[in-house]
């Protein structure tokens, strides 16, 4: 199996080293992993918009300080695209605003994405197709690292001082 870009998203996630903390290798293979999972669905290819995306898609959280990210995660799609050679950032924008919707994207690459990240978040408990075998390959080049963990320390923190918006994050 091939790995996708690793070269291009460690020199990007290297420029928000010190925004990402002790959390830049967490989210550096949950980046990759989700990248991965995403060629295999999308069975073809990922354009470089696909790369952006998977590189700022959460990246919000840091740099903005907050889990209502995916503004401030899409904002970053226009200051990092040249560097993508992406001319068009629409759709970079489409796959990091829309990752977390509960409904199915009608454009393909959109919920492709989609899909590549609910089965890193769930831990392969939904695959969409995805051979167990594949998603070990991708887990051991790219451990969780405490992901899930990490995620729902965050998660819990932000709704307990937000109960009224427990996951803003979370579009329909």
């Amino acid at each position: 199996m091939t790995i996708l870009e690793p070269e291009r998203v460690d020199r990007t996630l290297a420029r928000y080293a010190t925004s990402l903390g002790p959390s830049a290798p967490v989210y550096r293979n949950h980046v990759l992993r989700g990248l991965n999972y995403h060629a295999l669905l999308f069975r073809r290819a990922l354009p470089a918009s696909a790369v952006l995306a998977w590189t700022v898609h959460d990246l919000g959280l840091w740099t903005a300080g907050t889990f209502d990210y995916l503004a401030p995660s899409a904002d970053l799609v226009d200051e990092l695209a040249a560097d993508f050679g992406v001319v068009d950032t629409g759709e970079a924008k489409l796959m990091v605003l829309d990752h977390h919707k509960l409904r199915a994207a009608d454009n393909r690459l959109v919920e492709t994405f989609r899909r590549a990240d609910l089965i890193d978040v769930g831990r392969g408990l939904v695959r969409f197709g995805i051979a167990r075998t594949q998603m070990h390959g991708i887990v051991r080049a790219f451990p969780y690292l405490g992901f899930h963990r990490w995620l729902a320390a965050g998660l819990a923190r932000h709704a307990i001082r937000h109960p009224t918006a427990p996951a803003p994050m979370v579009r329909w």
